[in-house]
């Protein structure tokens, strides 16, 4: 995954949702995203959990806003981005607007993450393995027996083991939501223009 920059998300559009979707108010998804450019210029404080919780009301009657969709994807990738900033470790998935895959199965490999904070118990660190173990062959060999979008969303981990602290779960759930997005794009029939 390329950098995101103050400048790439100042200059996001996103599609206008089809006919009987209202999507997101737009006015509301443009403030938020001034909050995150000031946030990625080192001018706001925004961090990766609030973009996990941020929600954006319907456009008004007659009116119908940006797509849901679109901008849930952006968000998805600007959480990551966050989330490397704060932690200053970064794996270098490839850049995703140029045919090149958002996730590599050399990106999953390389992923850590942290312990969770001290007095809570995160996610159980062998099941997590387990779990990158199988996102990384499904992004190698893909076919049958590989792992689905639904597959990836019904995923539930264990809490870690009592007397150790596992992973930090909101960096796992983001995670999560990253390779949702890498499976919906390998299975999208490439666009014609």
């Amino acid at each position: 995954m390329s950098r995101v920059t103050p400048e790439d998300v100042s200059r996001i559009s996103f599609a206008s949702p089809p006919l009987r979707h209202r999507g997101y108010h737009a006015d509301e998804v443009d403030a938020f995203l001034d909050l995150v450019a000031a946030t990625l210029a080192g001018r706001g404080a925004l961090a990766a959990d609030d973009l996990r919780r941020v929600t954006f009301d319907a456009p008004g009657t007659g009116e119908r806003g940006y797509r849901a969709d679109q901008v849930d994807e952006y968000l998805d990738q600007v959480r990551i981005e966050l989330e490397f900033r704060q932690h200053g470790d970064r794996p270098v998935p490839a850049a995703s607007g140029d045919g090149h895959p958002l996730l590599t199965p050399e990106d999953v490999r390389r992923m850590r993450f942290t312990p969770a904070p001290v007095g809570r118990r995160g996610y159980h660190e062998e099941e997590v393995t387990a779990f990158l173990d199988l996102v990384a062959a499904t992004l190698a060999h893909g076919g049958p027996g590989s792992l689905t979008v639904a597959d990836v969303r019904s995923i539930h981990f264990t809490d870690a083991r009592l007397g150790t602290r596992g992973y930090q779960r909101d960096e796992v759930d983001a995670f999560l939501d990253l390779v949702i997005t890498a499976l919906r794009r390998t299975r999208r029939p490439p666009r014609h223009s």
